[in-house]
């Protein structure tokens, strides 16, 4: 069982606002070390008026893959063969992770601009007319006994946000947010299954939805998409095929600089050499 599912992960704004300079990205990863993504082109506005910022490459995500080397057959994601519980505290699901920022490249008039775009999870977009999810990701996932891998049981997933990195068994407030999916039967011979955002109804967000216990979210942390076997009876390797991610980011406008034309370097720097000379005098 090896199939690439090369997902569009889109994000609806609506109704963000430029003055947010939210912007969004989609991500693939087909196995191990091969992946791709883009960050969309966005608006920023600053007193000046609309800085417009395009296309951008999605850095490639470090994946956490608790069964490296042999344990994960070649063309596959990653592989897991223990539960998540409910915040993935012992870090035994397959994971897509991001840290610091990308630099971003725009233009108004004349002017280049550049800014920093942070690689975190950014607080809950509401969308009009209808609510959207903020986070999307499609993931396919299952067995395969060719390659050593069979596994059998009822575990069921979930998705994490980020994860909690506190070790205490407990579930640790503003490291996460979880969302529970489906139980899958496997069963001996090779299965094969796909989860996305659209599984489950609720909508999906880095921040809790109203009427949710607060205080457990993923808003702010740094990327990181986790998909494991939360609980239920399974023995055996569970393999991730791909697994593709997306949703929003938010450029960082306190980073927003002009950046100056080559000629006007070089007539500042021409005008310090001149002005070397001028004080030294004659040789």
């Amino acid at each position: 069982m090896k199939r690439l599912v090369l997902a569009t992960v889109t994000v609806a704004l609506a109704s963000t606002s430029v003055r947010a300079a939210l912007t969004t990205f989609t991500y693939s990863q087909s196995d191990q070390s091969t992946g791709t993504g883009t960050i969309a082109p966005f608006v920023l506005n600053d007193a000046g008026g609309p800085i417009s910022f395009g296309a951008t490459p999605m850095p490639a995500a470090v994946v956490f893959n608790p069964l490296p080397g042999a344990q994960t057959p070649a063309g596959f994601v990653g592989a897991m063969n223990a539960p998540t519980g409910n915040s993935n505290e012992p870090n035994v699901a397959v994971g897509l992770t991001w840290t610091g920022s990308v630099t971003a490249t725009g233009t108004r008039g004349g002017t280049t601009y550049k800014v920093q775009i942070p690689l975190k999870f950014v607080d809950k977009q509401t969308q009009t007319p209808t609510d959207t999810n903020d986070y999307n990701w499609n993931v396919a996932f299952g067995d395969s006994p060719a390659n050593g891998a069979d596994a059998v049981g009822t575990p069921r997933f979930a998705m994490y946000l980020s994860r909690d990195t506190v070790i205490d068994n407990a579930e640790t407030s503003d490291t996460f947010q979880r969302y529970t999916q489906l139980t899958h039967t496997l069963v001996a011979g090779p299965d094969s299954f796909t989860n996305t955002d659209l599984t489950t109804t609720a909508i999906k967000d880095a921040t809790d939805p109203a009427g949710a216990p607060t205080g457990v979210d993923a808003a702010n942390r740094d990327l990181a998409f986790y998909y494991g076997w939360r609980d239920g009876a399974s023995a055996g390797t569970i393999l991730v095929d791909s697994f593709a991610v997306g949703g929003l980011l938010n450029a960082d406008e306190s980073t927003l600089q002009a950046v100056p034309e080559p000629s006007a370097v070089m007539l500042v720097a021409g005008a310090s050499v001149l002005g070397l000379r001028r004080r030294r005098g004659p040789a």
